[in-house]
């Protein structure tokens, strides 16, 4: 392999948010990496950047605040059933339209970010707040058409979260350290899950008084957004930010403007690779909030259901951080090789522990020490892919000025038809293949044959699409690498002509 570097353009100002001028080549500065047939070579070593400290914490807390909220439906299926009648039907309509709400949102949130609009502090405040309002007035409405207009509301303004928060890291962080710093805040995304899950476990199906528990865990959801939103408007110092070119066209000229862009990154064929890898690699996510109900229906107590609920998310903290840190290290060896190689090894460690949880070990046969071993393996070896490819990846293929759109639009492409795919596929196989219900048996809290179904479903539906999203990640190995010579080149070339 020969050796190839950054080519660090001269120092030129940007146009930024703001009134700040910044050396665009700290912005943008590609990485100095290992790859084939590579020429060029870097005048001076790169950079090492990472956030500081308080921009970190508040990022941590937006991610930690989405995935707060993607758990709370899931993980009061069983009393949500119980008290309203609901189907699992009924809860592939509410996860459905929160996901298509976010992934159509998602471009919008981006293009405002990436040109100035507006201030992506200001974006954060008004999707956390937005959120707010949506889950706590969940908890006192008992019309289930009213609930689903209100995940559509949380998932519109969720939307505004994860492209924003990730742009930011991309801007502030050299590539070197990318993987450590989307760990983290990945890492910050399950915490919030593993909190709704453990909370929701124990708090959702008691009553108090004659007001089911899931009704105060809305609420107080509620209120923790409500903090959240108060922390990003009032600590959460934005940087200056380098504004898209097309950031002063207006009316039909902007509509244009942005379409193009949408095409230029679909001639990128790292980008559509990583919408391929996108679509098949979360359909299985977007049904793992099935495993609280899961474990219930095997007769588990719910004090061990909830921490096996809750447990993947904890071990996947620790997960995201070690993949990012593996990943960045496999880059460095390897160079553009280094992260597919990284998701490579995730997945095909994944697909087994997942494959054993739900119809390896029959429902009702599996110990609560069995099922915690696995869950931790798949935690720790199997959640890498996101903070230390994906997010990366992303970040490096498209100029410092479309970072927000272009995570703002694989998102939107790879969710839409995930999230539409995934619970209906569960709930279609559960009850139209493997003949799931919820009678009286469910309703005393153990039902084997209904396990049996809801287990079956979730193997199909997570094990097929990750061998998939495998062969994509495959791929990477011809993309990336050819993808980053192509724009290497082209700033070298824009670096000549400013000469």
């Amino acid at each position: 392999m020969a050796e190839l570097t950054a080519v660090a353009a001269p120092p030129s100002p940007a146009k930024v948010d703001g009134n700040d001028v910044v050396d665009e080549s700290t912005i943008a500065d590609p990485k100095a990496y290992n790859t084939e047939k590579a020429t060029v070579k870097s005048e001076k070593p790169t950079e090492e950047r990472e956030p500081r400290g308080i921009i970190l914490f508040w990022l941590c807390c937006v991610s930690a605040l989405e995935g707060l909220d993607t758990q709370l439906v899931p993980a009061c299926q069983f009393a949500l059933q119980r008290d309203l009648g609901l189907s699992l039907g009924h809860f592939a309509i509410l996860t459905t339209v929160q996901m298509v709400l976010t992934n159509l949102a998602a471009p919008f949130w981006g293009i405002l970010a990436d040109r100035g609009t507006m201030k992506r502090k200001h974006i954060l405040f008004v999707g956390a707040l937005g959120e707010g309002l949506a889950v706590a007035i969940f908890a006192f409405v008992p019309n289930f058409f009213i609930m689903v207009l209100l995940r559509g509301m949380s998932g519109f303004f969720l939307a505004s979260l994860r492209p924003v928060c990730n742009g930011l890291i991309a801007d502030l962080t050299s590539d070197n350290r990318r993987g450590k710093i989307f760990g983290r805040v990945q890492s910050a995304l399950l915490f919030g899950m593993f909190c709704s899950l453990l909370i929701a476990g124990n708090v959702a199906n008691p009553y108090v008084g004659n007001i089911p528990g899931w009704r105060f865990l809305f609420a107080g959801a509620g209120v923790v957004a409500f903090c959240v939103a108060a922390g990003v408007a009032g600590f959460l110092v934005e940087p200056p930010h380098q504004l898209d070119t097309a950031a002063e066209k207006k009316g039909c000229a902007a509509v244009g403007a942005e379409l193009c862009t949408v095409v230029n990154f679909l001639c990128i064929p790292t980008f559509c690779v990583m919408i391929m890898q996108g679509v098949f690699g979360t359909i299985p996510w977007s049904v793992m909030g099935n495993n609280l109900l899961y474990f219930k229906l095997c007769g588990l107590e719910d004090w061990e259901a909830s921490i096996l609920a809750s447990e993947g998310t904890v071990m996947g903290m620790f997960g995201n951080i070690i993949g990012g840190m593996v990943a960045d290290a496999l880059a460095r060896r390897f160079g553009y090789h280094g992260r597919p190689l990284s998701a490579q090894i995730t997945v095909a460690i994944g697909i087994p522990l997942v494959f054993l949880q739900f119809y390896g070990i029959p429902a009702g046969s599996g110990s609560f020490g069995t099922y915690f071993a696995l869950i931790a393996g798949f935690g720790i070896l199997g959640s890498w892919a996101q903070s230390g490819t994906n997010f990366p990846i992303l970040s490096d293929i498209v100029p410092a000025s479309d970072r927000s759109k272009v995570m703002a639009w694989e998102c939107a492409m790879e969710n839409s038809l995930a999230n539409a795919i995934g619970p209906a596929m569960v709930s279609s196989l559960a009850t139209g293949v493997f003949g799931y219900r919820f009678g009286e048996e469910e309703l005393s809290g153990q039902s084997l044959s209904s396990a049996t179904a809801l287990g079956s479903a979730m193997a199909l539906t997570i094990c097929i699409p990750w061998m998939i999203t495998l062969a994509a990640y495959t791929l990477l190995h011809w993309s990336y690498p050819r993808d980053m010579r192509r724009l290497l080149a082209k700033q070298r070339a824009a670096a000549e002509a400013q000469v």
